[in-house]
């Protein structure tokens, strides 16, 4: 030790020494957070501000579970509310993201057919997803049936579209 230097007294020793502790360790702590809510609860949750009225309210929890999981079912739902919401680009944006992530998502292929046939005049590129969806299902929703049948009308020019047939 230099002859002019004192020592340190013991108290600021530990209170530096702790203090540089806590310094270096904070950074090696991995703090998560993590959403109280799980996917399958922020779904309900969209389900129930959707039900109220509430769309604003629905596409951000639908938005929340997308970003925990059930991508593809989320995904769906925004569709839906854009939908609702008289938004058919984002619709059709949410259904084929879908679509990109979970092929066999039977109500996105049923809802997007309704929308392109309904919204675009795409009837052709319709009848074809509501084809597949019926063909991943044996026992398609009654939805599924209408959907298909309006598709086959406008086909044959019997009928121009009538209110959204989706889910």
């Amino acid at each position: 030790m230099e002859p002019n230097r004192k020592p340190i007294p013991a108290s600021l020793a530990l209170v530096l020494t702790a203090t540089l502790i806590g310094f270096f360790t904070a950074g090696c702590a991995t703090r998560r957070y993590t959403d109280p809510l799980s996917p399958e609860e922020r779904i309900n949750l969209g389900v129930a501000y959707e039900q109220r009225g509430d769309l604003q309210l629905a596409l951000r929890e639908y938005q929340r579970a997308e970003q925990g999981g059930l991508r593809a079912t989320a995904l769906t739902y925004q569709g839906n509310v854009h939908a609702a919401l008289g938004n058919p680009r984002e619709a059709e944006k949410a259904y084929r993201a879908a679509l990109k992530h979970d092929p066999e998502q039977l109500t996105a292929l049923n809802n997007l057919a309704w929308l392109l046939a309904s919204e675009f005049g795409k009837v052709e590129e319709a009848l074809l997803l509501i084809h597949q969806a019926l063909a991943f299902n044996p026992e398609p929703p009654n939805a599924f049936k209408q959907t298909l049948e309006n598709i086959r009308l406008m086909l044959d020019g019997k009928n121009s579209p009538s209110p959204a047939q989706s889910q």
